[in-house]
């Protein structure tokens, strides 16, 4: 697999629960940062709140990789919002420009689930450990999904009309594509990372919201640490990737 040059080493499960827990078990043993682990099938895979994430064997990405941000506090969230640019970038090109972000962690087409992605930091005595957790819908067709995610979900063979992408070709733009924004990130492009996550996601400014809270407001772009900021009645809140939500539909 051609693979950029931030992936130190890679490793293959066929089954395992979650290639997120995986990538952290590593993390504790000593493994660089690049370690990629991709398995055929996950039994335990989940997504952000603590929702499962459905992974059929041989239809969809299911990676996971480690970072190790030497970043300050207050800026580690911009990686979550980095993965997210990275894999819709690569979903975009595997799939065209109708696939869009839902923030913090969703890409979408049509309005439905193409892919996510669950950034999951620890702090060691070494400094923070990030897995950042892919998963993508790939080659499965509308009959591959239980009936309870059909209407729900999608894949890039979906979206590309019934053309069969292949996973290691998935694998292979979403590395290329997470390298390429990781860099940018550490060059202090943040500016150019978040302009393009705003590019992808339309409802990340000018959308009335409804916090966790209850309190609802207007999204107006991301702040400095990487979360959306919202305009309410009392000024300006900030909503962090681990807090709901959602649109008010007009």
């Amino acid at each position: 697999m051609a693979h950029d040059a931030f992936v130190r080493r890679i490793v293959v499960f066929g089954t395992t629960g979650s290639t997120n827990d995986d990538v952290r078990r590593l993390a504790a043993e000593g493994a660089p940062e690049g370690t990629v682990v991709l398995a055929q099938r996950q039994t335990a895979g989940r997504g952000r709140l603590g929702r499962a994430w459905e992974s059929p064997d041989r239809l969809g990405l299911y990676m996971s990789v480690l970072l190790r941000p030497a970043d300050p506090p207050d800026r580690l969230g911009r990686y979550a919002i980095a993965a997210a640019v990275a894999v819709g970038a690569a979903c975009r090109q595997l799939a065209g420009d109708g696939v869009v972000l839902k923030w913090p962690n969703d890409v979408l087409a049509s309005g439905r689930k193409l892919a996510g992605i669950l950034c999951e930091l620890r702090q060691g005595a070494g400094g923070a450990d990030l897995a950042v957790g892919i998963g993508v819908n790939v080659d499965q067709l509308i009959s591959d999904f239980p009936p309870g995610l059909a209407p729900l979900a999608t894949s890039l063979r979906i979206v590309r009309g019934g053309a069969a992408v292949g996973r290691e070709a998935a694998a292979e733009a979403v590395l290329r594509s997470l390298g390429e924004t990781i860099a940018r990130l550490r060059a202090d492009a943040w500016s150019e990372v978040a302009e393009r996550f705003l590019r992808y996601a339309p409802a990340a400014t000018g959308r009335r919201v409804r916090l966790a809270n209850g309190v609802t407001g207007v999204t107006s772009g991301l702040d400095a640490s990487g979360a959306l900021s919202v305009r309410t009645a009392d000024g300006f809140v900030l909503a962090h990737a681990s807090e709901s939500v959602s649109l008010i539909e007009e």
